[in-house]
């Protein structure tokens, strides 16, 4: 069974957590933007997914050191394939996705700046 705080568990709930956003925002036939109804919502988490976007760089970062270190060690095997090969893709791929979480991070940057003024002015007719 694995504990709360393993590196597995903690992403699955960061998964999860955004699965559940998207599932309490989504709109429906009697609530047009679901359980978001406030400008300071939006605006809350915005905050929320930059800070998460932030983090992402050196989550990938750590991964790629372990595997790395894992594959100096020679604790490594492939099903198919060399290991160094696919650790090269992996590491690769994780540096990518390093430099994408960066970009989200500054457009999430932006929108949370951008919402920053907006307030409520009255009832919203759903």
């Amino acid at each position: 069974m694995a504990n709360a705080h393993e590196p597995q568990v903690t992403a699955d709930t960061a998964a999860e957590a955004v699965r559940e956003f998207n599932h309490a925002t989504l709109p429906t036939p009697l609530a047009r933007s679901g359980s978001l109804h406030y400008p300071g919502q939006a605006y809350s988490s915005v905050a929320a997914f930059k800070r998460m976007a932030q983090y992402l760089p050196q989550s990938f970062d750590q991964t790629s050191g372990f595997l790395t270190r894992l594959h100096l060690e020679g604790a490594l095997t492939a099903d198919y394939g060399l290991a160094a090969d696919h650790v090269s893709d992996a590491k690769a791929a994780l540096a990518e996705a390093s430099r994408c979480a960066d970009l989200l991070a500054d457009a999430l940057n932006r929108a949370h700046s951008a919402l920053s003024p907006l307030g409520y002015s009255g009832e919203i007719e759903d």
